[in-house]
């Protein structure tokens, strides 16, 4: 291995074209990874959903969830069956085994089975089988609309929501963009009852002939010399408006009367009660998902950008919240800044303790550790997380301890009078055992951790392998590269460092008063307290073993006693807060916005109280 390092050194030219490489090709990566909030991934949980319109839980549970219980109870890779029956429809959770490595064929198994279920209700629609994916929210758009609470004004909010969801998705980092709480819109079709008497109709009756009128259906195609045409019949109505002109009686006389002759016909929404407030104000909100192909924070760039810059009719408006984007700025920001603080901390150290080029090079393996941890992220498919950037984190108090060995272990043999290459070979291959020995002993606590099974191991899988990561570059930058750089005195960055320091020449001999000092300082503590303390020790084993094992017993104690909790994942305070009111079905919706208002009573007289003292809360 001592050749290794020697012809490293000799290669000095290599090991710096290897070491910016590594930088360079680092910190594209950086740039290139997508940013999300956690990592994305597809749960080992299947849906079955089945609608049901109208019927009770106990209809569901009899007519839906048994049969769906029966019918995949055959299926190998199934770990728990959890039915849920409700008015309206019926849904089965199947959690599968973590063992399981062909998801897409249960899958398939699962819907085959479903399909073959002859004794569905009739009134029952389609059941759909689907695995879970969790889709992260990326922001929220309310649009705020006119104080009126009319039905005109109504459709005109839905109306204006449709065109900014519409303009969201024609955005190029924009795929999803959805309407939450809003009704579905519908026809209302009204006859009196006189006038169905009056021509022998029922409603049952005025329902086909609507529906038999209103289609569009393929009519083959006619071919001529020059061309050949599709031929369509075309009679699809979309709007109350065209619907009301279907011709619905013929009478005795010859005269067509329509739908809208004999009735009212209302473009409108389905009979649901639903009140969307934003700001006391009638609103509805729009949410931007993220897929796991797109970047977190271009798409919370764009939104903003947009609601900025677009222009709405009068009395409308915009506002966002719930910006997941914020969080990964600030934990990337925090990556930064403990980067730099740690770059700092190590040069001023080493520099006080030992040697101002031997301080430059050991904190130089941090961005190199960093960068290229992001390269291999990159190239794994692992993008920039908040548990990616917590591995970054962990690791960066890490990732200096065996440059630090080897430079300090170099600069002593150069202190016995060894010439640079000399030293620099001669202390890293002395020490290079113990600190390889030292990594490879933090690598293998973190191995388990690619072994987690289920949810949880593709929460957490690529933190183990960033630190992993960073810890084997750091590993090779001291072996090889930091040996080289500490084996040439009269190199290009004495001559560059000697230009750029030289308005700063006075704090030269400042560092050297602090060098001395800190020098009689180190001997004094090393001969006056380490050495009379380690001869004690040495004197002493039975007490000294002992009192390290009566602290781990009581350290040990402290978990069962309750005194330190054990938790898989601390709570922790929320940006946001919810509060959700449930009432039982058929609740009228008086009730319910009764209590809503409380809510929101309660919340402005709290927001009245932080703004008494300068920070109002963001509604």
């Amino acid at each position: 291995m001592k050749a290794a390092i020697r012809w490293a050194i000799q290669n000095s030219p290599a090991m710096n074209t290897l070491m910016v490489a590594v930088m360079f090709i680092g910190a594209v990566s950086m740039f290139l990874m997508r940013r999300e909030v956690f990592p994305e991934f597809d749960l080992e949980i299947v849906l079955i959903s089945v609608p049901y319109p109208g019927a009770s839980p106990s209809e569901v549970e009899e007519g839906i969830c048994q049969k769906l219980e029966e019918a995949v109870r055959s299926i190998n890779g199934i770990k728990k069956q959890t039915a849920i029956a409700q008015e309206g429809g019926g849904h089965l959770v199947l959690e599968l085994e973590n063992n399981v490595t062909n998801v897409p064929k249960i899958l398939a198994d699962i819907r085959s089975e479903v399909d073959r279920i002859p004794s569905f209700p009739e009134l029952a629609e389609d059941p759909e089988v689907q695995q879970i994916t969790l889709r992260q929210v990326a922001i929220r758009v309310g649009l705020l609309g006119p104080d009126v609470k009319t039905p005109e004004a109504e459709l005109a909010l839905r109306e204006v929501a449709e065109r900014v969801r519409t303009e969201l998705l024609l955005l190029p980092s924009v795929s999803q963009a959805n309407l939450i709480g809003v009704r579905d819109f519908q026809v209302d079709v009204e006859i009196p009852e006189d006038k169905l008497r009056k021509y022998g109709l029922t409603l049952q009756q005025v329902g086909q002939i609507i529906r038999r009128e209103n289609i569009e259906i393929p009519g083959g195609s006619m071919k001529t010399d020059s061309q050949e045409v599709l031929l369509r019949g075309k009679n699809k109505r979309l709007l109350g408006d065209e619907i009301a002109s279907i011709p619905l009686v013929t009478t005795l006389d010859g005269a067509v009367l329509t739908v809208g002759e004999l009735g009212t016909v209302k473009d409108e929404f389905t009979d649901e009660s639903a009140i969307s407030l934003i700001n006391e104000r009638p609103g509805l909100v729009i949410s931007i998902d993220r897929t796991a192909s797109e970047d977190l924070l271009s798409i919370v760039d764009d939104v903003h950008e947009y609601v900025n810059s677009t222009e709405l009719p009068s009395g409308y408006e915009l506002t966002t919240w719930q910006d997941t984007g914020i969080d990964v700025r600030d934990r990337i920001d925090l990556l930064r800044r403990n980067g730099l603080q740690g770059l700092v901390l190590v040069f001023l150290v080493l520099a006080v303790f030992l040697d101002l080029r031997l301080a430059f090079w050991v904190a130089l393996g941090i961005p190199i550790s960093v960068l290229g941890a992001c390269a291999l992220l990159l190239y794994v498919g692992a993008t920039l997380n908040m548990i990616s950037l917590f591995a970054f984190l962990l690791a960066l108090g890490i990732v200096v301890d065996d440059a630090i060995v080897i430079g300090e272990n170099i600069y002593a043999h150069r202190q016995q009078g060894k010439d640079y290459t000399t030293a620099a070979v001669d202390g890293a291959y002395e020490v290079m055992p113990s600190v390889a020995a030292s990594v490879m002993t933090t690598v293998i606590a973190f191995v388990p951790l690619f072994y987690v099974s289920g949810v949880m191991g593709k929460f957490i899988a690529v933190m183990p392998l960033a630190v992993i990561a960073m810890l084997i570059l750091s590993l090779a930058e001291s072996i090889f590269i930091l040996p080289c750089h500490l084996a040439h005195h009269d190199n290009l960055f004495i001559t560059v460092l000697s230009y750029v320091l030289y308005p700063f020449r006075l704090l030269g001999g400042l560092l050297q008063l602090v060098q001395g000092f800190v020098a009689r300082l180190l001997e004094f503590v090393i001969q006056r307290l380490y050495i009379p303390a380690l001869h004690w020790s040495v004197a002493n084993p039975a007490i000294v073993l002992s009192s390290a094992f009566s602290i781990f017993v009581v350290t040990m104690a402290f978990v069962p006693a309750g005194i330190t909790p054990w938790l898989i994942f601390p709570k922790l305070d929320s940006n946001w807060v919810e509060a959700k009111i449930t009432f039982p079905d058929g609740t009228p919706s008086s009730v319910t916005d009764h209590a809503t208002r409380q809510i929101e009573d309660a919340f402005d007289r709290i927001n009245d109280e932080w703004a008494a003292k300068g920070m109002p809360l963001k509604r």
